[in-house]
């Protein structure tokens, strides 16, 4: 009896280089892009003030937050964190406004290009009084008509810097006022409580 011959079947193997390439660069480029986008938020340094106590049901939305950061230096930065938001008011879906309440100075950004000791690569659009509080009233409108909820309104984050002067906190005050923006929220750093021993 004749004996049947076994075909060999050529093994197979994929090249898995390009796969691992596109993985990678993948990988870098969401690492990138995620650094990107926290840089960009957190364009304005402040030195927070302490308190000793927080709310716990005061919590930070996800989106529709307005940041009011207000520099020792008497600058006060507006930026909200929809892009298509920020493109309809300021021209620009980076840009970040800038209000400086002190009329015989000129801003410290408008001179060296830093707030403190960062530089702001973003683009700075320069208001006056009568400017900076349109465009809180804008803003406001603005998340209205993108969201179609005609009661959406911004949480408004004040940022101030331990060393601000009080007369920049009370215009802001002021104009948080004029433009129905009643209710914020302040940012500080929790005051640790030291260990007696």
């Amino acid at each position: 009896m004749r004996k049947v011959r076994e075909i060999k079947k050529p093994d197979i193997k994929i090249d898995m280089t390009p796969m691992v390439d596109v993985i990678m660069l993948l990988l870098t480029f969401f690492m990138l892009t995620a650094t990107f986008r926290a840089a960009e938020s957190e364009a304005v340094e402040v030195a927070l003030p302490q308190s000793i106590y927080s709310d716990p049901d005061n919590k930070m939305r996800e989106s529709d937050v307005m940041t009011l950061s207000l520099t020792k230096d008497g600058d006060i930065f507006v930026d909200v964190d929809n892009y298509k938001i920020r493109e309809k008011i300021f021209g620009d879906q980076f840009a970040i406004g800038l209000y400086h309440p002190d009329s015989t100075s000129q801003s410290t950004v408008m001179q060296t290009g830093k707030a403190g000791d960062k530089e702001i690569k973003r683009k700075v659009v320069v208001m006056n009084k009568a400017q900076f509080d349109k465009v809180l009233v804008d803003l406001k409108n603005s998340l209205r008509s993108v969201t179609g909820n005609k009661q959406a309104s911004f949480q408004v984050v004040v940022k101030g810097d331990k060393d601000v002067s009080y007369g920049v906190f009370e215009d802001l005050m002021a104009s948080l006022h004029e433009s129905d923006n009643k209710i914020f929220s302040l940012v500080t750093m929790i005051k640790s409580e030291s260990k007696k021993e």
